[in-house]
């Protein structure tokens, strides 16, 4: 469901803002909202910053998330394709 969907993102991005590198050293929720503030929004650059993790840390986001890297990877391709 939806809902679910929006758990489940919130929650990779959450966990991404702690675990992915930041290219420009700054914190991702802070370079999004430097304009205007951000709520109720989903990073989608930042979740699809998952697929270039190392796998380890893959895998760490993945137990948090209580799935496995396959099942988080299939999850970003399908809300891709769905939205392409």
């Amino acid at each position: 469901t939806s809902r679910e969907d929006v758990e489940f993102y919130t929650s990779l991005e959450g966990y991404l803002r702690v675990e992915a590198p930041r290219p420009t050293g700054r914190d991702p929720q802070a370079y999004r909202s430097y304009y205007a503030p951000t709520k109720h929004i989903i990073d989608g650059d930042l979740c699809d910053a998952y697929a270039q993790l190392p796998y380890e840390t893959k895998q760490k986001i993945a137990e948090q998330l209580d799935r496995s890297v396959g099942e988080v990877m299939k999850k970003l391709e399908d809300t891709k394709n769905a939205l392409l």
